[in-house]
C-alpha cells in the first residue's frame, strides 16, 4: 500500500563516487523500457564527486512502482558502475506547515 508521502521518484543508495547520471540512465534502459523523467546524482559541491546517492524521477507513481518492482524481480542485484545499488521509493518530506 502506498502512503501519501511517496511520489514518483526513487532513491538509489550505494553509488560509486564517480557515478554520473548517464550511467544510471544506461543501466535502467537495459532493465526496463519505462521512461525516466530525470536523474540527479547528489554531489559534493567542492569536489563534484557523488555522495553515493541519486534520485530517479519518473512520470507517475505507477511508473515508479513498476520500475521498482522490475528491479526487485531481477535475479541479480542492480549494479551501477560496479556497485550493488539499493533502490527504494523516495519520500517527500517537504512540509509547508
Amino acid at each position: 500500500m502506498l502512503c501519501c508521502c511517496l511520489y514518483a521518484a526513487l532513491v538509489l543508495r550505494g553509488l560509486d563516487a564517480m557515478t554520473l547520471e548517464s550511467s544510471i540512465m544506461r543501466v535502467f534502459s537495459q532493465v526496463s523500457n519505462i521512461p525516466l523523467k530525470s536523474v540527479c546524482v547528489m554531489k559534493n559541491p567542492d569536489t563534484r564527486m557523488s555522495l553515493g546517492y541519486a534520485f530517479v524521477e519518473l512520470h507517475s507513481l505507477r511508473d515508479s512502482g513498476a520500475l521498482l518492482d522490475t528491479v526487485n524481480r531481477l535475479p541479480y542485484p542492480l549494479d551501477i558502475d560496479g556497485k550493488a545499488v539499493i533502490i527504494a521509493y523516495a519520500r517527500n518530506t517537504f512540509s509547508t506547515v
